[in-house]
């Protein structure tokens, strides 16, 4: 056997290695699983709100896009805040894929939440944070469109809290809502969340 044979076909025996090690290596690695997996196929419903630039936004928009779905307030003590920097996080560890990305925050609040506040708000996480307003008759349809929970309570002085439901609902490239997560979730579990969809999981 000559010398460029034995060249030959030893570089397809390291080529080959290579391959199988890498096959089996893909296999080895556990796919994501989501602790809240949402049933069936069912997608983002449709709806137009106002951002907080002033324009009309249409969830329609984000096909494409893996999209987090969060339904909280400015005025929020607690959870929403938690939320924010979530989302803030994910823009940080994404880099440029946060362009395959729709964060948004859809307010509970619309007496307080004019597009301003919401912009001064989101301002403080990520100017990727795409904030929804509009009247308080356009925003208990898209919370009953969802089945979103939210409940106003009084305090003294004439403020209030409003009580609401606290999952992120993440939606897939297709619009599909498949999982939820929770404030209190690890960063990185937003990240992996994130990622596995983008990466087409499934």
């Amino acid at each position: 056997m000559t010398r460029r044979r034995i060249l030959f076909f030893t570089v397809v025996i390291i080529v080959a290695a290579a391959v199988g090690g890498m096959i089996a290596y893909t296999a080895l690695q556990p796919s994501y699983k989501p602790a809240i997996e949402l049933p069936g196929n069912e997608k983002l419903k449709d709806f137009t709100l106002i951002d907080q630039y002033g324009r009309e936004f249409s969830i329609s928009s984000v096909k494409g896009k893996v999209a987090l779905l969060y339904f909280g307030y400015t005025n929020c003590p607690d959870i929403c805040p938690l939320v924010m920097s979530k989302f803030a996080y994910l823009e940080e560890k994404l880099g440029d894929d946060i362009d395959r990305v729709a964060m948004i925050l859809i307010t509970t609040d619309p007496e307080r939440d004019t597009p301003d506040a919401l912009r001064r708000y989101v301002e403080r996480y990520s100017s990727r944070i795409i904030a929804l307003t509009g009247t308080p008759q356009q925003i208990e349809e898209v919370l009953k469109l969802y089945g979103i929970y939210s409940e106003k309570s009084l305090e003294e002085g004439g403020e209030y809290l409003i009580s609401h439901f606290a999952l992120v609902i993440v939606a897939d490239k297709n619009m599909v809502m498949r999982y939820a997560l929770t404030p209190e979730m690890e960063p990185d579990e937003y990240v992996r969340a994130v990622r596995y969809l983008l990466e087409g999981g499934g």
